[in-house]
């Protein structure tokens, strides 16, 4: 989640009434006709005499036309200087204008203390996008000092109004308690009145506050509810946490079928773990029938990302042949990828072709090296492996002790032919070694429970 930041004004005509009448009059509708008509050439030269003349409702659309660059180049200091007149004399739609001008110093030079004094003049006349682009000033210190209480109340004001982008800003403060205490419930009340609205970010995150069960009861169903609207409307957090929903049967039944069009809504999006996601329901057969072809296609999209696991799956299905021809070359390049990235079973395997010279010469130094990182991570597996190279002296010198140690680990992490090797190898110690040995597994052990391990 994320704060909405201000708004800008788009390209629209505040219409003007006329209490005179006569020329005047008439060539400021036919300036009005010639803007609507898309005319806009015209309506400069209908409204910029009258705008030099003093009138201010020409001035201020004098100034839209420069500040948009309807029919003219963009000239926002030319802008500034039309739309100045009007908003002094209270005109709020050219407060607001003049404000974001000085705001984003477009044209100008960026002044945040201006870019106050005239939100304050629109927000005073409740103007809620002034309101709201006040609230956010406030809230990150752009011209002033940060003051909760300020943004609060200018978020309000706009966010009663039922402007959207406030009440999400109002929301997101509450939720992750910035700048204010933490209250989950009025965060929810806020995200759902933006929610109401259609805003899909607001429809995400409540999804996710009833997902989670954050300040009240979790909610499967209501999750699934908030999450399909925004989904529908393109969000891919919520593409993606639906197809979770929906391939684990939380607030639903199972249903694989549209857990793979929600994955693949996402996927297409790029989202490198619905990707992967796809990628193994489509190796698995899951919702569709199996199709490594697709599998494959997925699960390297979001290894050329450089998602780790992607990775892995990649390299092990070269490594395997499954869906295509072995290719241990290959595999070894995905392996590589993933091990550097810190994936345990990925430095398995890898230390495992090194071990045996698959697509690549036999080299067991590299192989032990490959085995200590994915051991000291937990992997049952390579700290067997690891074992056997102290026992046989193969990467490092003998140890008998140090593969009692880790044979001892392995062992107690549920590797069953750890737990043999660690038999075999406890014949050949001294009981003094063996002691040693055991208390520095014991000791590993602990420190890897509590996540302390450095070893």
């Amino acid at each position: 989640m994320h704060y909405i930041s201000r708004d800008i004004p788009g390209c629209c005509l505040a219409l003007c009434v006329f209490l005179a009448s006569g020329a005047s009059a008439d060539d400021f509708r036919k300036g009005i006709d010639a803007f609507n008509n898309e005319d806009y050439v015209t309506a400069l030269a209908e409204w910029q005499p009258l705008a030099e003349r003093g009138d201010l409702n020409a001035m201020y659309n004098v100034g839209l036309i420069y500040d948009e660059g309807l029919g003219v180049e963009v000239d926002k200091e030319k802008a500034l200087e039309w739309y100045l007149p009007p908003a002094e004399e209270g005109d709020v739609a050219a407060q607001f204008s003049v404000a974001t001008i000085y705001d984003f110093g477009y044209g100008v030079a960026e002044d945040n203390q201006k870019a106050i004094y005239w939100y304050t003049a629109a927000a005073q006349q409740a103007d809620e996008q002034a309101q709201f682009n006040l609230g956010v000033m406030y809230a990150s210190g752009e011209g002033v000092d940060v003051d909760a209480e300020a943004a609060i109340n200018w978020y309000e004001l706009s966010a009663d109004q039922g402007h959207v982008p406030a009440q999400y800003n109002l929301a997101y403060i509450y939720d992750i308690g910035e700048l204010v205490p933490e209250d989950n419930q009025l965060a929810k009340r806020w995200y759902l009145k933006a929610s109401d609205q259609g805003d899909m970010d607001a429809q995400y995150a409540l999804a996710l506050m009833y997902d989670e069960g954050d300040g009240f009861a979790e909610d499967d169903v209501a999750a699934v509810k908030w999450y399909k609207l925004a989904a529908d409307q393109g969000d891919v957090r919520a593409q993606f946490n639906l197809a979770i929903m929906y391939d684990v049967g939380e607030g639903m039944p199972e249903n694989d079928e549209l857990a793979i069009k929600w994955y693949t809504a996402a996927a297409e999006q790029g989202h490198t773990n619905a990707q992967l996601n796809l990628g193994l329901m489509y190796e698995g057969g899951e919702g569709t029938k199996v199709d490594p072809i697709l599998a494959m296609s997925w699960y390297r999209k979001a290894a050329d990302q450089g998602l780790t696991e992607a990775q892995y799956a990649v390299a092990l299905m070269f490594d395997e042949g499954v869906g295509m021809a072995e290719d241990n070359v290959a595999a070894i390049a995905w392996y590589t990828r993933a091990a550097e990235q810190g994936d345990a079973q990925a430095q398995n395997n890898l230390g495992a072709m090194y071990d045996s010279g698959e697509g690549i010469p036999e080299d067991n130094d590299a192989a032990f090296k490959w085995y200590t990182l994915s051991a000291n991570q937990g992997n049952a597996t390579a700290q067997n492996n690891l074992g056997t190279m102290y026992y046989a002296g193969e990467g490092t010198d003998t140890d008998k002790p140090e593969a009692y140690k880790w044979f001892y680990i392995a062992g107690e992490l549920g590797n069953d032919d750890a737990r043999d090797n660690s038999l075999v190898v406890k014949k050949n110690l001294r009981r003094s070694e063996l002691k040693k040995a055991k208390k520095l597994a014991v000791r590993w052990l602990e420190e890897f429970e509590n996540g302390t391990s450095t070893l």
